[in-house]
């Protein structure tokens, strides 16, 4: 017997395979669409929503009256000590090297000299809708990336809606079960969840790491995805423990998406009007990657920002280990560029039904995305193309 959930997705395929030709049935589920990738190889893609009770988007309670930058950085640290978070686990912030605090440091330090007052009061309204955990992750990602920061500024120009899409937190290696321990930090103490979609509970690559992804919806209709990856124990060279490392528990990456309202219904704004409007002002985009989804899941990075301000202990630790890791470690911070095609207009009332909400079509965060979740293949581009050079 199909769960609610399953009957949603159910429909949603039907209309999916309408509209896409080269989308195909699966054979053994209403509930998943295969995408081919190439000839002999493809792609299943479960559609079915994960099961989770809304929570409040408690960041507001933090941020909603900030006025100033001074009023973010408060505001921020504040959120930072409401809940526990990964550097308040005793089993893993000693492996963190002592440069972390420091960077962290700097970044405000940084900030307070050159963001601007609308700038500081632009991320205080973005981040108040989400939770206290996003939230500060958040304004950690975009005191330290230009691209970012950007994508926020000419939202409104565009009259677009920037949604937070999800969100790569880099931990240790598997030897320590590292990324297990935040994992059970954020379902103990933030309500996240692991999917009930079998093979979106856990990823293992073969270029030696593994992730957890993990989600969340909160009351007002905002998704929250966060990919909890760390280094395999076996492969001591590989870059996700080396940047836990140097930077903590910091996000490696954030991902982001925008829709617009047009004529009453919402589309996802396309990796082609994101990069073009980022490249006005001079950030560029790496290699994109899910041009097999037919859209359902597209995503690019921005080039990375670059930190040459790492101590000389630290890159020579680093040399010592492999030659290659003081420059790959440099890699700082990325822009995720995210599109997800909006399901049926039709379908969104059904959708957010499942989470016993209302939906209205005119409330900006109200984005119902098809394909709610990540792609193997597109995971493992993330590692290989966050250590590209700017």
């Amino acid at each position: 017997m199909r769960t609610a959930h399953q009957t949603y997705a159910a429909l949603l395929s039907d209309a999916l395979l309408r509209q896409h030709s080269a989308l195909k049935k699966s054979t053994d589920a209403k509930y998943r669409i295969i995408a081919q990738k190439k000839p002999g190889e493809a792609a299943s893609l479960d559609i079915t929503p994960f099961v989770a009770t809304p929570k409040p988007a408690a960041a507001a309670a933090f941020f909603s009256g900030v006025r100033s930058v001074a009023d973010l950085i408060a505001a921020y640290h504040r959120a930072r000590e409401s809940k526990p978070f990964e550097n308040d686990l005793a089993t893993i912030r000693g492996q963190v090297h002592d440069y972390a605090r420091a960077f962290m440091s700097q970044l405000l330090a940084q900030a307070e000299k050159t963001f601007s007052t609308e700038q500081a009061r632009l991320i205080a309204a973005w981040v108040c809708n989400l939770d206290i955990y996003v939230a500060v992750k958040a304004v950690e990602s975009l005191l330290n990336s230009k691209a970012d920061m950007a994508l926020l500024e000419i939202a409104a120009d565009y009259k677009w809606t920037v949604h937070f899409d999800h969100l790569a937190i880099r931990c240790g290696h598997a030897g320590r079960r590292d990324a297990e321990r935040v994992v059970e930090m954020l379902r103990q103490h933030h309500d996240y969840v692991p999917t009930q979609v079998a093979g979106e509970d856990f990823y293992q690559f073969s270029d030696g790491w593994n992730a957890y992804p993990l989600y969340k919806i909160l009351d007002n209709g905002q998704v929250l995805r966060l990919f909890i990856d760390q280094s395999d124990a076996q492969h001591s060279t590989q870059i996700i423990r080396h940047w836990n490392r140097v930077y903590g528990f910091t996000a490696h990456h954030m991902g982001l998406r925008a829709t617009l309202l047009e004529n009453g219904v919402r589309r996802a704004v396309t990796l082609l009007e994101l990069t073009a409007a980022l490249a006005q002002r001079q950030i560029a985009a790496l290699t994109p990657t899910g041009d097999y989804t037919q859209g359902l899941l597209l995503q690019v990075f921005t080039k990375p920002e670059r930190n040459a301000d790492i101590p000389d202990d630290l890159k020579l630790e680093l040399r010592l280990i492999d030659p290659e890791l003081e420059r790959a470690v440099q890699n700082a911070k990325l822009l995720e560029l995210v599109s997800r095609e909006e399901a049926p207009a039709t379908l969104a009332p059904h959708y957010f039904a499942l989470y016993g909400l209302n939906y209205d079509a005119a409330n900006p965060l109200h984005s119902v995305p098809a394909y709610q979740y990540f792609l193997p293949a597109q995971a493992a581009h993330v590692i290989n193309t966050s250590v590209q050079t700017s």
